[in-house]
């Protein structure tokens, strides 16, 4: 996952501001960051932007949330 813009940011907090329960940002050891925590989303988006090896994944814990997560990486991939 990779944040490359500053409109890139935006989209992220759009798509997290439409999840209604936690979203975890989850790395290799035991690395997870709740990103709808204002304080684990700043650490999350520090660690993010210094991930380049694409090790970072985002997790939901509702169908709901996932889908508007699917929403956001699929326009992202475009």
């Amino acid at each position: 996952m990779n944040i490359r813009t500053a409109n890139d940011l935006k989209e992220l907090n759009a798509a997290l501001d439409k999840c209604t329960y936690p979203v975890w940002l989850m790395g290799p050891d035991d690395e997870a960051y709740n990103m709808k925590n204002e304080e684990e989303y700043i650490e999350g988006i520090i660690r993010l932007a210094e991930d380049h090896d694409d090790q970072l994944g985002i997790f939901t814990t509702s169908r709901e949330d996932e889908a508007v997560m699917m929403k956001y990486f699929l326009k992202m991939a475009a």
